[in-house]
């Protein structure tokens, strides 16, 4: 399996002057602000409502993060951000970001780059939530050894 490694050296961080949300990167780019969750949620079945208040909740047990939003999409971050959501009608796509390839049923898409693997499911209800709780956690820590 394809493993990526980091330097465990820490960075200074960067906070951007306007927002002072803070980043690894000096002059990272980024929109201002972490958006409004109730846009992300709104007019979606009660059934997805509840799935992404479940992986937002889980996500936020791992330590501290930002939960920033746009239109549909949802990113969970650390540091780095260590997964995304796109809040969809009939689902909640989850891409999580991995320093290594896994082989999960869950999985339908694995695709790699120089710094990460992106493996990306489709949950529709907890219980297949619960097959990516471990993914998600080992993301959040990879994230934190990318710092």
């Amino acid at each position: 399996p394809q493993v990526v490694r980091r330097s465990k050296e820490k960075r200074n961080m960067w906070a951007c002057p306007k927002c002072r949300r803070k980043f690894s990167r000096a002059n990272q780019r980024h929109a201002c602000g972490t958006g409004d969750r109730g846009k992300v949620i709104q007019n979606r079945p009660n059934a997805i409502v509840e799935l992404y208040a479940s992986i937002e909740s889980f996500a936020k047990s791992l330590g501290p993060i930002e939960v920033v939003t746009g239109d549909r999409y949802v990113l969970l971050r650390s540091v780095r951000i260590f997964a995304d959501l796109v809040i969809m009608a009939e689902a909640v796509r989850v891409a999580v970001h991995l320093g290594r390839k896994v082989d999960a049923p869950i999985f339908f898409k694995v695709g790699a780059d120089r710094r990460f693997v992106t493996h990306v499911a489709k949950l529709k209800t907890k219980e297949e939530f619960e097959q990516i709780k471990p993914f998600l956690k080992e993301a959040y820590r990879f994230s934190m050894e990318r710092a």
